[in-house]
């Protein structure tokens, strides 16, 4: 009656490639039984003021096969398109909405409790075709591949359905993902981060009374220490995977904001700072290849985020220029020419991730961090306390030592040390629960430097931005307003180089105290600490 439902949803990306998922080799190979097809007709009940959302639990009757099934579902977590809750399914013989059969279960007090004596009533309901193929995978797991084609209805409102649902009968979650970044190599999905359920509260409006599925907490506290580096890391590194799909979920949901794709690129820049960090003890061919595919994605990101940055530079200078240049709106050309570029650029960007592209390197990531997390090694292993403060005093030593030799005048060392600086620091952020209390304030000593190094930067990318701009452009204006916004950034650069002394003084100073809390660990005996 009852079990822990396990389920890797994922959302088509093209509805034409039905057909072809269906029958893909790897699912002929897999499957156990010829595939089957049913429609489902789902009702979802709940009380007038909605008690059972409100309490995390839902309700609901379903018709397949001529066959009434009533399903009561608890709580929930999703991280990175994997659901898990808790699940308690009876047959029934009538469409009558009741609760009476799940009172002997483990979930009929809370579930009474939640209902008291209020009937239930429809809230919303889905009607779908259900495409099944039972599948055995490599490592013994039983899975159910469904794909979901059809609507969500509430009241007169309707959303089209169409998922692939790959849920655990038995065996490891491990090849949910497995499975799910295979179909991914070969076909349009993203990670769908919301339920069925979820989706029909947000058409009904009832969203506020139900909330997302919770992800699960990071998993590293301070006990992790003494735990070995690579299961904790592998494990670290899985968590941040799921933030990286949560990002691109929201950046994919709104796209036009700025903070969206911001918050996506730090969550790839983070992601990628830890499988750096861990790189010592993961395989050198695949650690390669995953940062690889990453730094790919991170570039384009970076294309998109640094025409935003000087998009907002261009509108902080018009607005200025207002004032000592009253004829400078008449005839915004460069704003045009901005705006153009980076409208193609974000345009390409979303094509590329909506259609899935980025989705077979997250779970594939995802498959491999999994066995390394798994893994069974007879090599002395050290643990993460061990592992994390040789590594941080590798990576400080030789961020000082590009620091103090730094040119500013030398735009490609200026932005090797950026670079360096926000790899420390989002890793700082990543790993704090497992490192002293004060390594905080490093962080921020760095994210000001971060800012300061970026306005000296955009000296060097300003100009090759423009020449592209305005290569074609015969209009004067045009080419007065990219000196304006060349004199623009040059004194910004100016100004940071002023406060470079003070800026990276503080940074030593933050550096230095952690030193005091025992960086260098007389206990460190892992050796394996190469390039940064």
């Amino acid at each position: 009656m009852s079990n822990t439902e396990a389920e890797l949803k994922l959302r088509l990306a093209d509805p034409t490639i039905t057909d072809h998922l269906l029958t893909a080799p790897l699912l002929k190979e897999l499957s156990t039984q010829p595939p089957s097809k049913q429609t489902l007709e789902t009702t979802y009940y709940d009380t007038a003021d909605q008690s059972l959302l409100k309490s995390r639990l839902s309700y609901r009757l379903r018709l397949a096969n001529g066959q009434w099934t009533a399903t009561v579902k608890a709580d929930g977590t999703s991280d990175g398109g994997l659901h898990q809750r808790a699940e308690y399914n009876v047959p029934v013989d009538s469409p009558l909405p009741s609760i009476e059969p799940f009172l002997t279960t483990d979930i009929g007090v809370r579930l009474a409790e939640a209902i008291s004596e209020m009937p239930l009533e429809p809230v919303f309901s889905t009607r779908f075709e259900r495409h099944i193929i039972n599948l055995l995978t490599p490592d013994g797991s039983s899975i159910e591949l469904a794909l979901d084609a059809g609507d969500i209805f509430a009241g007169d409102k309707q959303q089209k359905i169409l998922e692939l649902e790959l849920e655990l009968k038995e065996g490891q979650p491990e090849a949910l993902v497995w499975l799910g970044a295979a179909l991914a190599d070969d076909f349009p999905l993203l990670p769908e981060l919301d339920s069925k359920l979820y989706r029909a509260a947000v058409l009904a409006g009832l969203a506020a009374e139900l909330g997302r599925d919770t992800p699960l907490p990071t998993p590293l506290k301070k006990s992790s220490a003494t735990q070995p580096a690579l299961q904790i890391l592998s494990q670290v590194i899985i968590y941040h995977i799921h933030e990286v799909i949560s990002a691109q979920q929201t950046y994919l949901s709104n796209p036009d904001e700025i903070e969206t794709l911001h918050d996506f690129r730090v969550a790839l820049r983070k992601l990628r700072g830890l499988i750096n960090f861990s790189k010592p003890l993961l395989p050198a061919e695949e650690y390669a290849n995953w940062q690889n595919k990453l730094t790919g994605y991170g570039h384009r990101l970076g294309s998109v985020r640094d025409l935003d940055v000087f998009s907002l530079a261009w509108d902080e200078l018009a607005e200025y220029a207002k004032k000592i240049l009253p004829v400078h709106t008449a005839k915004p050309t460069l704003a045009a020419l901005i705006a153009g570029k980076r409208q193609a650029t974000r345009d390409l960007l979303y094509d590329a991730l909506a259609a899935g592209q980025l989705t077979p390197v997250l779970l594939g990531l995802w498959a491999f961090m999994q066995k390394q997390a798994n893994k069974n090694t007879d090599d002395p292993m050290p643990s993460l306390k061990e592992f994390a403060l040789e590594r941080l005093a590798h990576w400080l030593k030789q961020f000082l030592k590009l620091g103090s030799a730094l040119d500013l005048a030398d735009l490609d060392a200026v932005h090797e040390l950026r670079i360096a600086g926000k790899r420390l620091r989002y890793t700082l952020d990543s790993l704090a629960p497992a490192l002293p209390d004060n390594a905080q304030l490093l962080s921020k000593r760095l994210e000001k430097l971060q800012d300061s190094l970026g306005r000296i930067q955009d000296v060097a990318y300003t100009p090759p931005l423009l020449h592209e701009l305005i290569k074609a452009s015969a209009s004067r204006l045009t080419h007065r307003d990219a000196g304006l916004i060349t004199g623009w950034q040059l004194a910004r650069s100016l100004a940071a180089v002023d406060n470079w002394d003070r800026i990276w003084t503080k940074v030593e100073k933050a550096v230095a105290k952690i030193k005091k809390l025992k960086l260098h660990d007389e206990g460190a005996t892992n050796k394996r600490s190469p390039e940064m």
